[in-house]
């Protein structure tokens, strides 16, 4: 195994580690989403236009009150220009919804 792929099989583990799952490992939680969404400027229903969602998911993702599939979880990075880390393990304990 090459160093790199090693390097990168690595990081996926430690993502994995850090990450909260909901159904059984099937979808994540996103503790940074929220995070992300605002240092990328733009509002719950902007975000959830650029994924083909709607605001009231966004909204229940960033809240924690669902998780999210690696689908939807490649849609966001995209729309983001972030990596899964980012939105997986990133930390926002403040809730308050940001009005725009």
């Amino acid at each position: 195994m090459s160093e790199a792929r090693e390097e990168r099989s690595r990081q996926v583990a430690e993502i994995k580690e850090g990450a909260k799952t909901t159904n059984e490992g099937r979808s994540h939680l996103l503790p940074g989403l929220r995070a992300c969404r605002l240092a990328a400027g733009i509002s719950q229903h902007e975000l959830a236009a650029r994924i083909g969602g709607t605001q009231a998911t966004v909204r229940q993702l960033e809240r924690g009150y669902r998780g999210a599939f690696v689908s939807t979880i490649a849609k966001l990075c995209e729309a983001l220009e972030v990596v899964p880390k980012d939105l997986l393990c990133g930390s926002d304990t403040n809730h308050e919804e940001t009005r725009r």
